[in-house]
C-alpha cells in the first residue's frame, strides 16, 4: 500500500513531462511554420526592374534578412536551405539572374519547410 503515493506521484509526474514536450513541440512547429512562410515571403521578392541598381540593392538586402532567418532556424535542413538561398540571393550579378534563380530556391526552402 505504501508504493500506491509514490507511484501515483510519478506516473503524474511522468504525465507532466509529456505533456511539456507536447507543448514544446507545438510550438517548434509553430516557429518553423512561421519562419518559412517569413523566408518564402522573401524568397519570392520581387524587385523594380526599372532602376537595375536599385533592385539589386534590394535583392542583396533580402538576402541579408533571410540569412539571419536561417540562423535562427531550429531545424538543420531548413537552416541549411534558407543559406543557400541567401547565398544565392547575395551573389545575383543582375535583377535579370534574380529572376531566374528566384523559382529554383523558392523550391528547395519550400521543400525543406515541409511543402
Amino acid at each position: 500500500m505504501r508504493l500506491v503515493g509514490p507511484l501515483a506521484a510519478a506516473v503524474i509526474a511522468l504525465g507532466s513531462l509529456t505533456a511539456c514536450d507536447t507543448i514544446q513541440g507545438v510550438s517548434d512547429t509553430a516557429d518553423k511554420v512561421k519562419l518559412c512562410a517569413d523566408a518564402i515571403q522573401l524568397v519570392g521578392f520581387s524587385p523594380d526592374m526599372s532602376d537595375p541598381q536599385k533592385a539589386l540593392e534590394d535583392t542583396k538586402a533580402k538576402a541579408q534578412e533571410l540569412e539571419n532567418l536561417a540562423n535562427s532556424a531550429p531545424d538543420a535542413q531548413v537552416k541549411k536551405a534558407l543559406e543557400e538561398a541567401a547565398n544565392g540571393m547575395q551573389n545575383v550579378n543582375s535583377a535579370a539572374d534574380w529572376v531566374q534563380q528566384k523559382a529554383d530556391l523558392a523550391a528547395k526552402v519550400s521543400s525543406a519547410c515541409g511543402g
